[in-house]
């Protein structure tokens, strides 16, 4: 997967789909969807999801930014500003 694909992501919002599974999309800055993979993974956001989903943002060639990134939004899903690794080093 190329990280070209996400180089203007800046968003990464994670929803619960039920039954314990989740859904991981990458924004850009007018939240607009730039790609969304079904998580591997099942259970509650803490502890269960919320590494998982720090694993597969370093494999698009994403990172978190800020301390505390991750906040729900006005639709319940969990989210989280994100910038292209490249400008985060």
């Amino acid at each position: 997967m190329s990280s070209d694909r996400f180089r203007s992501a800046r968003w990464a919002a994670v929803e619960e789909l039920g039954d314990g599974r989740w859904r991981l999309t990458i924004r850009d800055e007018a939240d607009d969807e730039l790609g969304s993979f079904g998580l591997g993974v099942e259970g509650p956001w803490d502890p269960d999801v919320e590494p998982h989903v720090g694993f597969v943002l370093t494999q698009v060639g994403l990172a978190l930014t800020g301390a505390r990134p991750w906040r729900p939004d006005e639709l319940g899903d969990q989210r989280a500003p994100v910038l292209p690794l490249a400008l985060t080093t």
